[in-house]
């Protein structure tokens, strides 16, 4: 019993995204309807409980979407929106809007334009962002500065990253 305590405590309380979660968990609380639950469980012969259990569930009244449909759609929808909001928030801190268009316009792109950016990066052993950003088939088109500026930065970052180790002080004995 004290794991389950745990696992809410860490779910709902201790962890970044518990607000959202929790926000989340009662959005889907109110969505349940625990009087006609109550009036399936009261059947003695458990097939029927799971049989009405699963028709209160998957039930579309008049053509509208089933109570599963909506916990879905509601559970999905708060995951677009969060990954929404961490993009509008790198798109700021980053401060370079041609880049960030650039970036959107290769998601939304062909599937053959991005399998051939991502075999051209694997092929030359490149994180994906940069053939992303050299990319001539989608817009908008990058002027050589901006391409030279974007690989310098990338190859700036892969040396930190590298040579990380060597500039921690060791720790003395």
């Amino acid at each position: 019993m004290s794991r389950v305590a745990a696992t809410i405590y860490h779910l709902f309380l201790a962890e970044d995204n518990s607000p959202e979660l929790f926000a989340q968990a009662r959005r889907i609380h109110s969505l349940i309807p625990y009087t006609a639950l109550k009036q399936v469980i009261r059947f003695a012969n458990p097939a029927a409980v799971m049989a009405g259990v699963l028709d209160l569930f998957l039930a579309q009244p008049f053509g509208a979407k089933s109570l599963l449909q909506r916990i879905f759609g509601l559970a999905l929808g708060d995951g677009i929106r969060s990954v929404q909001k961490s993009i509008d928030t790198l798109t700021e801190k980053l401060d370079e809007p041609i880049l960030s268009e650039k970036i959107k316009n290769f998601v939304e792109a062909n599937e053959s334009i991005k399998a051939e950016v991502r075999a051209e990066a694997k092929m030359q052993g490149l994180d994906l962002v940069v053939p992303v950003l050299q990319c001539e088939d989608t817009l908008p088109q990058l002027g050589e500065q901006d391409v030279a500026r974007m690989f310098n930065a990338y190859v700036a970052w892969n040396n930190a990253v590298e040579n990380v180790s060597l500039r921690l002080p060791t720790p003395s004995l």
